[in-house]
């Protein structure tokens, strides 16, 4: 498969991953983003940051050993800007805020929670969110929500939308709400990263916008962003 590559330079390429991929090899050995774009710009390629499986959009792979450590330290020092768009099963009372949680990761079971700040082991978890539009599908409301991450926690999206009673559509980790039968991609995609280059005089915006269901039912509002 041809990958969609979204920009590139002498030291980094971004790119669409596709829902249901994982992004580097793992135990499954199912085909993964890593490999696979290796493969097609014929060059080893070293991973930036991570996506959740379940999860698509862009995704960002150095080009020389240099520039992974130098991408991978700005990433985790918040030097870019990564927002994600979800479908929620439900709305939110408020349509713009931040939440501020505790998270704790069951390294047995691979799942998070919102615990208490005391918890041992607890990392603290702030995100920012917008309402983009609300619809309804078989009676049940939908929201479109633009959110963007402050500290990237394990399952964080996930685990608090849940938390805060709006689940991800699709997610069958921590959505209990909606029936899973027939549902396809988890509604949770990777659409906008903005940063500055060290080696760039102005920064950047990459952007890559969903089309599959459920976000088919907001294909107007997607058409503005």
């Amino acid at each position: 498969m041809d990958l969609r590559i979204l920009f590139e330079n002498g030291d980094m390429v971004a790119v669409e991953k596709p829902q249901g991929m994982p992004a580097q090899p793992d135990r499954t050995g199912d085909a993964d983003l890593l490999s696979l774009l290796s493969a097609q710009m014929k060059q080893e390629l070293g991973l930036v940051h991570r996506l959740d499986r379940p999860v698509g959009g862009i995704m960002v792979f150095a080009k020389t050993k240099q520039a992974e450590a130098a991408l991978s330290k700005m990433m985790q020092a918040g030097g870019w800007r990564k927002s994600y768009l979800a479908v929620l099963w439900g709305t939110l009372e408020e349509k713009s805020g931040t939440w501020t949680d505790y998270l704790f990761k069951n390294a047995r079971t691979n799942l998070s929670e919102v615990v208490s700040a005391s918890r041992k082991g607890a990392k603290k978890a702030i995100l920012h969110y917008q309402v983009l539009a609300e619809t309804m599908w078989n009676e049940q409301p939908l929201s479109l929500v633009e959110i963007t991450l402050e500290t990237g926690r394990h399952h964080q999206i996930r685990v608090q939308t849940s938390h805060h009673g709006a689940p991800i559509w699709g997610d069958r980790k921590y959505n209990t709400l909606q029936p899973m039968r027939g549902v396809g991609n988890m509604a949770l995609w990777s659409w906008k990263l903005e940063g500055k280059w060290e080696k760039q005089k102005e920064g950047f915006s990459i952007r890559s916008l969903p089309s599959d269901m459920p976000f088919s039912l907001f294909s107007e509002k997607l058409g503005e962003l």
